[in-house]
């Protein structure tokens, strides 16, 4: 029987979400917001419906460009996303959640918070605010240790460090060095998502290249575990300032929430 928690890369949502105008002075409130309730529901509502993966990281950077929360959703194809997202009323209504805390008014003076599917990395090719992975292979991210770096860039650098980086991803991957990693650049910041197996380390190279720029944010992920829907006494999944979570959902509703 295989592995159902295989996801391909082109089946994981790139979320940069953030915070709107209501939270713009209060940190506080939106990770409350975030803690008490949409990371928790997002496992609740949509793990149920298709999601197989989520890993959210909070981040708090005083560089001022960087995303507030950004995430990998991943789903066992595009379909499911879709369907899950569209023809249900939960999915409709977990979509109407965001808005509660995510900015997606252009005029607002906020980015606007955004999310794709990332597509196949070949070799030079790049696009602003297009994902890219690099292996291709169905993947188990609960299993991994993800390493998660937001790095403020130049938009000069769409066309250098960042490609050279992308091309050492791609090496890194086809030679098993890592297991797989996840790449986007926006205006003004780039996000790499890197899957390790347990006791591997990313290679020198690529973090040379990541060091060589400033007030870079690193996260390694830690697992969790959210209740079911229903259970009583619920106190939320905390989450802490650049802190990433590996979440599942428990199949019994004893107890709340655990790291391991």
């Amino acid at each position: 029987m295989g592995n159902s928690q295989l996801i391909h890369p082109s089946s994981i949502r790139v979320w940069r979400g953030f915070k709107n105008q209501q939270y713009q002075s209060n940190w506080t409130g939106f990770v409350d917001r975030l803690s008490e309730i949409f990371i928790p529901l997002t496992c609740q509502a949509m793990m149920p419906i298709g999601l197989k993966s989520y890993i959210p990281t909070l981040l708090k950077s005083d560089a001022g460009i960087l995303p507030d929360e950004i995430a990998l959703v991943g789903y066992a194809d595009q379909n499911t996303y879709y369907s899950a997202s569209r023809d249900t009323v939960i999915g409709r209504g977990y979509g109407l959640l965001h808005y509660e805390v995510f900015n997606f008014d252009s005029g607002a003076g906020i980015p606007s918070s955004q999310s794709a599917f990332p597509t196949a990395y070949s070799k030079g090719a790049f696009e602003l605010s297009q994902p890219y992975y690099f292996s291709g292979r169905p993947i188990d991210w609960s299993v991994l240790e993800i390493n998660v770096f937001a790095i403020p860039v130049q938009q000069s650098e769409v066309g250098g460090r960042i490609v050279t980086l992308a091309d050492s991803l791609k090496y890194a991957v086809s030679h098993n060095l890592i297991t797989e990693s996840i790449l986007v650049q926006d205006s003004g910041y780039v996000i790499l998502w890197i899957g390790l197996d347990v006791g591997k380390k990313i290679p020198q190279d690529i973090t040379d290249l990541i060091s060589a720029h400033a007030d870079v944010i690193h996260s390694i992920s830690g697992r969790a575990s959210v209740p079911p829907m229903w259970t009583g006494g619920e106190p939320g999944i905390p989450i802490k300032d650049n802190q990433t979570l590996n979440l599942t959902l428990k199949s019994s509703a004893i107890g709340a929430f655990y790291y391991d």
